[in-house]
């Protein structure tokens, strides 16, 4: 069997101290209400999130030194919470600046993409919507 790293004297554990990771919610579909369009008003409609979250640095060794992360199933239930409400929400901008920033009040998430597409406005197109990026100032 061939030598691994850790077989070399020169072998040095990784320095994960810049190392991020990021936190991915792909595909989340829901029913809501939404949209600015006299037809949307009352009806609910299939709405299609994903959200990106680039973790602080040093994201792991923090996760294994204090139990501490970003949890994908938090992210998925402020959507789904809201969605599930009777609330109508304008704009696909509103709802992604939500997310965005539900998303960066957790001290290890430096950074949020935000996807919001309304899937069944357009027959000729998938979806339509928005993509926010957002960083945390000073990472």
């Amino acid at each position: 069997m061939p030598p691994t790293a850790d077989d070399r004297p020169d072998a040095v554990p990784p320095d994960r101290a810049d190392d991020t990771a990021t936190i991915v919610v792909s595909g989340l579909v829901v029913d809501a209400y939404i949209g600015v369009l006299d037809f949307e008003h009352g009806v609910r409609q299939r709405v299609r999130f994903d959200v990106d979250v680039d973790t602080a640095p040093g994201y792991l060794d923090t996760v294994e030194a204090t139990g501490e992360y970003v949890s994908y199933a938090d992210i998925v239930e402020h959507i789904q919470s809201r969605a599930s409400s009777n609330e109508h929400v304008e704009l696909v901008e509103t709802w992604a600046d939500d997310i965005a920033t539900f998303v960066l009040d957790h001290p290890l998430a430096a950074a949020v993409r935000v996807r919001v597409s309304k899937l069944d406005i357009f027959d000729a197109a998938d979806g339509v919507g928005i993509v926010l990026e957002r960083r945390r100032p000073n990472r």
